[in-house]
């Protein structure tokens, strides 16, 4: 049987070498073949092929993609990764794809979904205003580490609270520590998304989507800098199980129009 397949959407702008391998290599180790997707005119097209996908962390989303104006704190842009991803994210979740969101991919199943993003930490009441993130000379250390084997810094982090039940939950328990490094974070919740986990100054930190057909989880963390990157191992079992019953039958009429469906998803430039 052939290893699943997990497509990587991580961008190719940023930080060297690391984009390439921080996201990719944890899956492989855990026996799964990975990709690194472009940036696809039509990105329903990749699905056929696809086990699994991850939405990696980068750079901010265009704030005109959620009706919002630009911030002074705004990373630089990727308008065509934007896009990509903007059709991608609901057509694998509609084909029942498993998906897993990191950081940036976090807030792009959000936008995808109708949801909107606070702009910068600053702009929350306290204590959100001051919720760790965006301390680029540490992620930069991190980045370092990472490329050049050392062992990574320490990462600001804070505690963050479960939902009962949720798949985050059943993975992680009703708390866990992790890093932070955002300094955007969801506002307004997608359509059918819930936040599943919450920092303890009410910045949500993890989102699912209800009755998906797959895994469909994000986290506002950069999981591939947790010890032993659990919900890698997660979506790397949900890919391995799609890949085995994807040997057993052929893809059926129903999984290719709800493909053609995702065409028409949400999470477009907004006009005015």
């Amino acid at each position: 049987m052939s290893a699943a397949l997990i497509g990587v959407s991580s961008g190719f702008t940023d930080y060297g070498d690391y984009l390439g391998v921080a996201f990719a290599r944890p899956l492989e180790r855990l026996g799964a073949s990975v990709v690194t997707l472009p940036y696809a005119e039509r990105a329903e097209g990749l699905l056929p092929h696809l086990d699994g996908l991850l939405l990696a962390g980068g750079r901010d989303i265009e704030p005109a993609r959620f009706g919002a104006a630009s911030h002074p704190a705004a990373t630089a842009h990727s308008p065509l990764r934007d896009e990509f991803e903007l059709r991608l994210a609901p057509a694998a979740i509609f084909a029942g794809i498993p998906v897993l969101g990191i950081c940036r991919g976090m807030q792009v199943i959000n936008v995808a979904f109708g949801g909107t993003l606070e702009l910068d930490h600053s702009l929350l009441p306290p204590p959100a205003n001051i919720h760790p993130g965006g301390d680029w000379d540490r992620w930069r250390a991190v980045v370092r580490a990472m490329l050049g084997g050392w062992p990574p810094p320490e990462h600001p982090s804070h505690e963050v609270a479960i939902m009962p039940g949720s798949t985050l939950g059943k993975v992680l328990g009703d708390r866990a520590t992790v890093n932070s490094y955002h300094h955007q974070s969801v506002a307004k919740l997608g359509d059918g998304l819930v936040a599943t986990a919450r920092a303890p100054d009410g910045v949500i930190e993890a989102i699912e989507l209800q009755g998906a057909a797959g895994l469909c989880l994000a986290v506002q963390w950069e999981e591939q800098e947790q010890p032993g990157t659990p919900l890698f191992a997660l979506l790397a079992r949900a890919a391995a199980e799609r890949a085995a019953s994807r040997t057993r039958r052929p893809a059926d009429g129903s999984r290719r129009a709800a493909i053609r469906g995702a065409r028409a998803a949400p999470g477009r430039r907004a006009s005015g």
